[in-house]
């Protein structure tokens, strides 16, 4: 009770702090008392989520919803950002709450749904704290997809993609590629022409900024979700061409690619056998470097998904002699390498399956004569 009331308290009306709106007064002070306060009863406000949407309050049944629309999302515009971001997540918890019964667009609680996401989704693309986007961003769930989904809706969340933090674009990207499978129409070729770009920038940015090694993990994201992975095959020549996995690539971006690798190996399957053997010595160049064993780890894994989304196994044995003792060397607790990059090995040499010893010696014998 005592966080409705410093929420929407009753100011005079003109009063210099305040926003008035239908008989209620929402407290624009940015001192640092006010702001404290409004943070912790917005977060106690957002406690009262439950899947009825609504508090018993001296015997009477209050709905949440009303509020949400009329006061907490007024806050949104308040000028503190600690504001804005914990009126946005108090807006996120209880404009859907978590088990409640979907609300149809034209009811009275969808249309009150519609108002609070359209003032959501202008923060997502213009507020000035990048905190703030990225929170709401994060916070709009699956309980919002089938609104999300819509086409007036879908214009707002375009423009994330071109946010100036990359995790906000990560999390813009996630949601469009978890609302294509709903609504495919109008998402698939902006992502299509999403995807374009970052070929571009991979094959045309500059290794020592920023912007090839972001397309790089932004294309990680978008490879890993299903609904788009459809999209990738008409450039999968090109991509595999744009990936930068040459030891000219700094050590960030070269880690990037080979995690990039190895989701497009995952998504495209077969169809990447044809660069198979372009690919594996540069996946092994990068597991010789001992200087880094998050970059041994990361080409194991890739060298892992290589080999089970192509049926690459077993002979990868044969054709790289040397692939099985130095992925053994790294095991013996004696040589001090992390538990996780053991485990990586074990992972990825169970993948790539178990050869006939006999012939495995033979090769390698040779390859150590100079044979093969």
């Amino acid at each position: 009770r005592s966080s409705d009331h410093t929420l929407g308290s009753s100011y005079p009306a003109g009063a210099a702090s305040t926003t008035e709106s239908s008989n209620v007064h929402i407290n624009m002070n940015n001192d640092a008392k006010t702001t404290k306060l409004l943070v912790l009863s917005l977060q106690t406000f957002a406690s009262f989520s439950n899947s009825t949407a609504q508090v018993t309050l001296s015997g009477k049944i209050i709905p949440l919803m009303p509020f949400v629309q009329d006061v907490t999302a007024r806050y949104l515009l308040h000028p503190s950002n600690e504001v804005r971001r914990a009126a946005a997540l108090a807006c996120c918890v209880l404009l859907i709450p978590h088990g409640s019964i979907f609300a149809s667009a034209g009811s009275c609680s969808g249309l009150i749904i519609e108002d609070v996401l359209e003032a959501l989704l202008r923060a997502a693309v213009s507020d000035s704290s990048a905190v703030v986007r990225l929170c709401v961003v994060r916070a709009l769930d699956t309980r919002y997809d089938p609104f999300l989904c819509q086409t007036h809706h879908l214009q707002d969340l375009f423009l994330v993609l071109q946010d100036e933090t990359l995790a906000t674009r990560v999390a813009g990207l996630q949601l469009l590629g978890r609302l294509a499978s709903l609504n495919p129409a109008p998402i698939l070729p902006v992502l299509r022409r999403f995807l374009n770009d970052l070929v571009v920038e991979l094959q045309c940015g500059v290794d020592t900024g920023r912007g090839r090694e972001e397309a790089t993990r932004l294309l990680v994201v978008f490879l890993r979700v299903k609904p788009l992975q459809r999209l990738i095959h008409p450039v999968l020549a090109t991509l595999v061409g744009a990936l930068p996995l040459t030891g000219a690539a700094p050590p960030r971006l070269a880690s990037a690619s080979l995690e990039a690798l190895g989701e497009l190996a995952q998504a495209t399957g077969t169809a990447l056998q044809p660069w198979v053997n372009d690919i594996i010595p540069h996946v092994l160049n990068t597991m010789k470097d001992q200087s880094s064993a998050s970059k041994q780890r990361t080409s194991l894994r890739t060298l892992g998904q290589i080999a089970g989304s192509t049926g690459y196994v077993v002979r990868l044995y044969l054709d790289y002699p040397n692939l099985l003792s130095q992925a053994t060397d790294i095991l013996p607790a004696t040589k001090r390498a992390p538990w996780t990059l053991r485990r990586e090995v074990i992972r990825t040499l169970g993948i790539i399956g178990a050869l006939d010893p006999d012939r495995y010696y033979s090769v390698a014998s040779k390859a150590r004569k100079g044979g093969v």
